[in-house]
This record gives structure tokens, C-alpha cells and sequence, in this order.
């Protein structure tokens, strides 16, 4: 008897007279474990699962789905085989070719993760999130071209998601190719205005570029958006200390000092390094 048999068999004995009521088909019982999966439910999820694989057992998505409970659980041994049972049943099964991904991924198998993506996407071609997840694991292995490539594809499937957008302009400023981060990022902080951390890295790519105002602008919302983030105020400083501007950078590592005092010594060197450069410049007084 199979483990997956002697744990329905457990479940079954539990629930006792229950069973009876209970709805027997595989989609219903697909349906009511994807509701437990959704809520955190993970035994209660398993055991749906388990019952409709065991009245549909070569059907690759509810393998797929239990293989995702096993996952959830920690247990990453019976997870991939079941996706591997489950892609023994349909071998272009895209879900069950990603979930192994990245399951692969997550023990460092890349070169079989990236193999297992591209199967995934072959079989949905139009599924932004499996194009994505191929470009970030293109770059973990140095295949940057092949990264762009990828998300400029993801961002086409999906060009109003900020998410798609934030991380091919971040992907392009670590490969510092810096005009075509811009209007990516700036595009995802159009695209998402709450989000503080798009705003962040926007503002720090202006600073790099020399654009003060524009970093000092986008800093300022991030702060708004997060005023208790020591960072942002580091940040905020750091720009306005560029600028010429110390008193300014002074007000706000002051206040990240505040609010983060463990990171007070960090705060007071480069209060000292920007007052040495403002000095330097001339723009005290002026400040």
C-alpha cells in the first residue's frame, strides 16, 4: 500500500460517519481542498487532494496539487515526486513543470529549474508569471541577455503590472544600463504610486544619474508612503548632501538616527562625510 493510500485510509477513519455525507468527486473534492489550501488549511487541504487522486490518479493537476501540500508543508521529497508522477502522466503539463522548477530552483538545481521554466512556458506561452520567473533565473546563472529578454516578453504580456516593470528596470540598473531603467522604473512607479520600495529604487537610480530634484522627490514619497523607514531618510539625506545641501542631509539623518538609534554611528559618519564635502564646495552659507 502506497503512503499516499495509508494516509486517505488515516483520514478516512477519522472523519467516521462524515464520510458518507460527503461529496465524492474528484473536482469536488479538488475544489474544497484548493478552498483549505487558500486559508492556510494544509491538513485539511492534503486530505481532499489525496481523496481526488485517489479516485483520478493520472490526473496531472491534482497531482500537481498535492504535490503543492506536500511543498507547503515542508516536505520537499515527496513534492517533487509527485510532480514527477505528475509529469510522467502529461509531460507538457506547464503547472506541473513549473511547480518542479521551482522546487528545483530552491535546492540550487538551475540548470534543470531553467529547463523545467522554458517546458512551462512552452506550454503557456502567454503566462506572464512563468515568463518572469524564467528571466530571473536566466540571471542567477549569468545569462543576462537572456534574462532581458525574457521579462521585455513578460512586461509585453503584461504591460499595466508595475511588478513586471520594477524588476526588468531593476534588472537592467544591476546590468547598468541605465536610460532603459529608467523608463521602466519610472513606469512602475506610475503603475504602482504606493509602493515605497519601486519609489526607492527610482529615487536611488536618479541619484546615480545626477537627477537630485527627481531623487529628493521620489525619496519624499517613499517617506510619506513609510514615514517610520530610518532608511528612506538616509537616503533622503544622502541626496541632499549631493546637492550641496548639508543642513537639509543633517535634518534627516537626525531623524533617522530617531528613529533607528542602533544605526546612530552610521548616521553620525556620514553626517561628518557630507559636511566635509559641502565644506569643500563652498555651500554652507548658502545651504
Amino acid at each position: 500500500m502506497s503512503d499516499d493510500q495509508e494516509q486517505l485510509n488515516r483520514w478516512d477513519q477519522r472523519l467516521g460517519p462524515q464520510r458518507e455525507a460527503e461529496l465524492k468527486t474528484a473536482a469536488a473534492y479538488q475544489a474544497r481542498g484548493d478552498h483549505h489550501a487558500e486559508h492556510g488549511r494544509l491538513e485539511e487541504a492534503m486530505a481532499d487532494y489525496q481523496r481526488a487522486v485517489h479516485l483520478e490518479g493520472d490526473d496531472p493537476t491534482l497531482i500537481t496539487r498535492l504535490g503543492d501540500a506536500y511543498m507547503a508543508q515542508g516536505d520537499s521529497v515527496r513534492a517533487i515526486s509527485h510532480y514527477r508522477r505528475a509529469l510522467a502522466a502529461n509531460p507538457n503539463h506547464a503547472e506541473s513543470n513549473f511547480c518542479l522548477a521551482e522546487t528545483y530552483r530552491k535546492h540550487g538545481r538551475m540548470k534543470g529549474a531553467i529547463t523545467l521554466y522554458r517546458k512551462a512556458v512552452y506550454a503557456q506561452p502567454k503566462n506572464a508569471y512563468f515568463r518572469y520567473r524564467l528571466g530571473s533565473a536566466y540571471f542567477r546563472v549569468g545569462r543576462n541577455e537572456d534574462a532581458v529578454e525574457e521579462l521585455r516578453r513578460t512586461v509585453e504580456l503584461a504591460p499595466r503590472d508595475g511588478f513586471y516593470r520594477f524588476w526588468l528596470g531593476d534588472l537592467l540598473l544591476r546590468l547598468h544600463r541605465l536610460d532603459e531603467a529608467v523608463v521602466e522604473l519610472e513606469a512602475a512607479v506610475r503603475l504602482s504610486p504606493f509602493d515605497d520600495y519601486y519609489c526607492v529604487r527610482l529615487g536611488m537610480l536618479y541619484s546615480r544619474i545626477g537627477r537630485g530634484d527627481d531623487s529628493v522627490a521620489v525619496f519624499r514619497r517613499a517617506i510619506q508612503l513609510r514615514p517610520g523607514n530610518a532608511g528612506y531618510h538616509w537616503l533622503m539625506a544622502d541626496s541632499f548632501a549631493a546637492m550641496g545641501y548639508p543642513l537639509r542631509a543633517a535634518l534627516h539623518y537626525e531623524i533617522a538616527g530617531e528613529l533607528d538609534p542602533y544605526d546612530q554611528d552610521y548616521v553620525d559618519r556620514m553626517r561628518r562625510q557630507y559636511e566635509e564635502v559641502a565644506e569643500a564646495a563652498g555651500v554652507a552659507a548658502a545651504d
